[in-house]
């Protein structure tokens, strides 16, 4: 069986990319719930969430980010309206560096605090299928 993603080959794909993420415990409630797949970043999978911060509808970004250093950081932000992650402009809550082994998928706990960040950090939990209830949740803070 073939599995294929919006704008993606099948095949090997599937089997190195999460189908969603769980992110979960963060101290940035909003933050927490299920991110699904939303193209590439990086040259890896990028994920996404529509949730409620600061009562606005927000687009919550969990996505791997090469620095200006070469090192490579996972960060869950928001991004301007119309702008891909990865600039300053972001707000960024969390990051996390990326493993050297598997740093095609966010790690599950090496995450910090960001700018915009509450302690604690979130727990990931790469999933390679949509939980039944894949409605989008969103959070308060």
């Amino acid at each position: 069986v073939d599995y294929y993603f919006p704008g993606e080959m099948a095949g090997l794909i599937w089997e190195k990319t999460a189908r969603c993420i769980d992110v979960q415990n963060a101290g940035v409630m909003a933050v927490n719930g299920i991110y699904t797949f939303s193209g590439n970043i990086d040259g890896v999978s990028a994920y996404q969430k529509i949730g409620v911060w600061k009562e606005q509808e927000v687009e919550f970004c969990l996505y791997r980010y090469d620095k200006l250093d070469e090192t490579k950081w996972w960060f869950i932000s928001i991004a301007p309206k119309g702008s891909q992650p990865g600039t300053h402009d972001d707000k960024d809550f969390y990051m996390a560096p990326a493993s050297l082994e598997h740093g095609d998928i966010p790690p599950e706990s090496t995450w910090a605090r960001n700018e915009h960040g509450i302690e604690p950090p979130p727990t990931i939990i790469c999933k390679s299928q949509l939980p039944p209830d894949s409605g989008e949740e969103s959070g308060d803070n």
